[in-house]
């Protein structure tokens, strides 16, 4: 199942045992001026209060979002935050820093351009020294190119398809490089469109080849390529120099070989990393990122007993290119290897566990 990937909010629980639980919430969706930038904190309070209260107390929360603070969804998020669990600490975290971070480039530029892909944008920013110089989002991500795909074949297939196998299509039908896992063109399945409408209860089946699906998602890849020279514009000189020659970073749920067709459209180099074939479904490049900021630059949450104690209050003016808030103390070394083999952290002494 794709589905995953073309969710606009993803919440995830992590180190669940007897004394932690970490929450961390990844905000593809970018509302607009005037719309509603409260989904995130509506799902926090509905899709995660419930759970907690059969695991641990919340010890932190991790909000990763394109732009960080700046993010219209991110301080409303903070604030059910306070409410649902007073005790826990908030750190906000750039995506484009989450996503550099969690693809280990080694050794690590001194600048590149990251172009991290989700459900309904595409983020790209110069990353410089662990920091956001300058960044944008285009509209679309995986959902557009799904999309395109649907729309394709409606009208040149009078085929019906659903979102998500569109976008196994676009995944494993080689629009850009053959797929690592399918060979030769993919059959879509779908139902048979007549003038008036769907058939229901029928189905059929049309082969898209790679030429006629490159034809269909190249498209969302021309504005990508614009705001990668954009981006470069508006750094300053030096730190454009150094992200030229670090090239192209591409995160997210890329199809396979979109690398290169970025590389052709803005000539730099690029490299595309590949999800793992069990984190595909479900990205995790976000979460390794969280996972080795935070070890780098550590803020362990101390889980009080006393459940009324109130968050400090977060600095609302937060610098333009802020990539992690809320550092205090130093936490277990073996942080970063726990969290990547999903295991548990080990007891805080400093919550009267010894």
């Amino acid at each position: 199942m794709l589905w995953w990937v073309l969710d606009e909010i993803r919440v995830r629980v992590t180190g669940r045992n007897a004394r932690f639980s970490q929450v961390v919430l990844e905000l593809a969706w970018n509302p607009s001026p005037g719309a509603d930038a409260s989904l995130a904190a509506q799902m926090l309070a509905v899709g995660v209060a419930k759970r907690s209260q059969l695991w641990a107390p919340i010890g932190s929360v991790v909000l990763v979002a394109p732009g960080a603070g700046a993010h219209p969804g991110v301080e409303p998020a903070v604030d059910t935050v306070r409410e649902l669990w007073p005790g826990a600490e908030v750190r906000v975290v750039d995506e484009s820093v989450a996503a550099l971070a969690g693809a280990g480039p080694d050794p690590e530029p001194a600048a590149c351009v990251v172009v991290h892909q989700d459900a309904v944008r595409t983020s790209v920013a110069v990353v410089a020294g662990r920091e956001v110089v300058v960044g944008g989002l285009v509209t679309g991500g995986t959902r557009g190119m799904a999309e395109a795909v649907v729309g394709h074949l409606r009208s040149e297939g009078r085929l019906d398809v659903g979102l998500e196998m569109a976008w196994s299509a676009v995944v494993h039908g080689g629009a850009f490089a053959p797929s690592p896992t399918v060979s030769g063109p993919v059959p879509v399945h779908g139902t048979p469109v007549a003038e008036d409408g769907p058939l229901p209860r029928q189905s059929a089946q049309v082969t898209l080849s790679p030429t006629e699906l490159r034809a269909v998602v190249t498209p969302a890849y021309q504005p990508v390529a614009t705001l990668v020279a954009q981006v470069l514009r508006d750094a300053p000189p030096e730190t454009a120099r150094q992200a030229t020659d670090g090239g192209l970073l591409l995160t997210g749920p890329h199809p396979p070989g979109a690398e290169d067709h970025l590389t052709d459209l803005t000539g730099l180099p690029s490299r595309r990393v590949a999800e793992e074939k069990a984190g595909f479904d479900h990205p995790q490049v976000l979460l390794y990122g969280v996972a080795r900021l935070l070890a780098e630059k550590p803020s362990p949450p101390v889980v009080t007993q006393d459940r009324t104690e109130r968050f400090g209050q977060l600095d609302g003016d937060q610098p333009r290119f802020s990539s992690v808030t809320g550092h205090d103390t130093d936490p277990p070394g073996q942080f970063l290897l726990l969290e990547m083999l999903s295991q548990w952290p080990p007891r805080n002494p400093r919550a009267g566990d010894q």
